[in-house]
């Protein structure tokens, strides 16, 4: 008994170290432009770099009233460059930190422009529309917080300023964790730009338990997946799911390659392919590029030959049924013989004698003795 409540006190005390621990990446940045605020997660679990990088110019007042520089409408906003021409930057290079389990598959993203691979510095974007195309291209590092956020990302243009930008959390443990780096980014931005203020860096040894505990932390979040691929066992039951499962998705995959090579050939009009979306541009002496808009894809995609369903034979048909109402209604198109009571030559039987006064009376004769009916015909 005692040695089950020492194992669940132990259990307890290493559950509390890893929810202060996990809390230590709970990091916001808030930008406070002319449309109002923007919230951001922030994440430097996955970007420690990048993301010490962007506080640490955030601190110092690099951001504080940039103009935003670019808007592309349902794509991205982009600001950050000192310049304000979209070719400045802080006079140094960051590289890229891509991970697999962030990507710009969702609208609302944070993420670092570049002139390509290793080319980062202090420009960055937000996304209004999610962009596949850019990943493994940019380094993402963080996520909008809520939809009211996201709304007042898609009132900024160019022009636009940002006043501010404000952080929340443990950001001055975080960067204490990258002191030296910052050291070195600090001395070439106290040179380009002498105006910017002073912020000082912290040690990490300031922090006590706090720096052992968040490198467990990080530890606990890539190394298990990586034992887990080593150490992993799949049964029979489990390994022979798998493959039917992959059988039937590639005889599926093949059964639609065939359906789109079919209908290719049938087809009468050329689309045009879609240009390859450009990367965002940064740092000095590279001419930005544009990257594709949504626009250019509708106008590929709206096909011109929607006015041949007009070909339709039922839309010639109709006519006809209004023309027959019209025969139907006019009594002075068409001689209708009036009904009458001589029923011919059924009056010699018996069973008509009562019958013959009026047609409703005939016709339950008629449905009363079908044989003398037929007879009679």
């Amino acid at each position: 008994m005692i040695l089950g409540m020492f194992t669940g006190c132990s259990y307890l005390k290493k559950a509390e170290a890893r929810k202060n621990a996990a809390k230590l990446n709970d990091i916001r940045v808030t930008f406070v432009t002319t449309q109002g605020e923007v919230n951001f997660f922030l994440y430097p679990e996955a970007a420690p770099i990048t993301v010490a990088n962007f506080i640490n110019l955030g601190k110092r007042g690099f951001y504080n009233e940039n103009k935003i520089h670019r808007a592309v409408d349902g794509f991205i906003v982009q600001a950050g460059d000192p310049t304000e021409t979209g070719e400045g930057g802080p006079g140094y290079r960051i590289p890229d930190e891509i991970v697999d389990w962030l990507d710009f598959y969702q609208q609302g993203m944070l993420a670092m422009a570049n002139a390509g691979p290793g080319t980062g510095g202090s420009q960055y974007f937000f996304t209004m529309y999610p962009a596949d195309w850019l990943n493994k291209k940019h380094t993402v590092f963080g996520e909008v917080v809520s939809d009211a956020d996201f709304n007042t990302i898609r009132k900024l243009e160019v022009g636009d300023v940002i006043r501010e930008v404000k952080f929340s959390g443990p950001a001055d443990f975080f960067l204490s964790l990258h002191k030296d780096q910052i050291e070195q980014w600090n001395a070439v931005l106290d040179e380009k730009f002498p105006e910017l203020k002073k912020y000082e860096i912290r040690d990490p040894e300031e922090f006590g338990e706090q720096v052992l505990q968040y490198r467990e932390e990080l530890e606990r979040i890539y190394t298990p997946q990586e034992k887990d691929k080593e150490t992993r066992k799949e049964y029979f039951i489990p390994r022979t799911i798998r493959g039917i499962e992959q059988k039937i998705k590639a005889r599926k995959a093949a059964k639609a390659g065939a359906e789109v090579t079919e209908v290719t050939t049938e087809a009468t009009t050329e689309v045009a392919p879609a240009p390859a979306p450009m990367q965002l541009m940064e740092m000095e002496g590279t001419e930005v590029q544009e990257p594709v808009q949504p626009t250019e894809v509708e106008e590929v995609t709206a096909p011109e030959e929607a006015p041949q369903v007009e070909e339709v034979p039922a839309a010639t048909e109709l006519p006809e049924v209004e023309e027959a109402a019209e025969i139907t209604d006019s009594p002075d198109k068409v001689e209708v013989e009036p009904a009458t009571d001589d029923l011919g030559e059924i009056e010699s039987l018996d069973d008509l004698d009562e019958t013959n006064k009026g047609f409703w009376d005939r016709m339950k004769f008629w449905q009363k003795d079908e044989k003398k009916v037929k007879e009679i015909g």
